[in-house]
């Protein structure tokens, strides 16, 4: 007896490889983007307002006729100079230096001495000399405005020795002091 176990032989159908879908002609990509891009452009060129009627509507309306805040109005507050300050923008005389009184220059930096009261519009010949800083001047009378500044006539010994008479600012336009005790 022969005993044959056989299997039996399945047979699978061969079903061929697989086809690739055809693709659809519009992905849900570019159906999105073009609706995005549609909306994007109604909208920067104001379409969605004209389709909706906003092209009628004016600035007025925008603003409405309600209260508007608006800042209460600047008014400056004085400020009070010092006594000697107040003499020269008043054009009057300062009285703070007398006669033959000796001073100083008070500023770290050189000062002109000039043949004449006055800084504005003037000739480079008009310095004849320069004080340097700490130099000490003598008072020789009363002072002058000129330029809106006080001027004082001294005498004054240059650094390379010379003595010369001239005129110095007692302060600055911007209000540094310049000769002082």
């Amino acid at each position: 007896m022969q005993s044959s176990l056989s299997i039996p032989e399945e047979t699978h159908p061969v079903s061929p490889p697989p086809t690739p879908r055809a693709r659809k002609p519009y992905s849900r990509f570019w159906v999105g983007f073009v609706i995005g891009f549609g909306i994007l452009l109604l909208a920067s060129c104001s379409g969605i307002g004209i389709a909706l009627g906003l092209n009628q509507v004016s600035l007025a309306e925008l603003q409405g006729n309600g209260v508007v805040w608006t800042p209460p109005p600047y008014t400056p507050a004085p400020t009070l100079q010092p006594e000697a300050d107040v003499a020269v923008a008043t054009g009057g005389a300062s009285a703070r230096f007398g006669g033959a009184q000796r001073v100083r220059n008070l500023t770290n930096s050189r000062v002109n001495v000039r043949a004449t009261p006055g800084y504005l519009s003037k000739q480079a010949s008009d310095v004849i000399g320069v004080l340097e800083p700490g130099a000490t001047v003598t008072i020789l009378g009363e002072n002058q405005v000129a330029d809106n500044l006080a001027w004082w006539r001294v005498q004054a010994t240059l650094a390379d020795g010379r003595t010369v008479e001239g005129w110095v600012a007692e302060a600055t336009a911007s209000g540094v002091q310049i000769l002082g005790e």
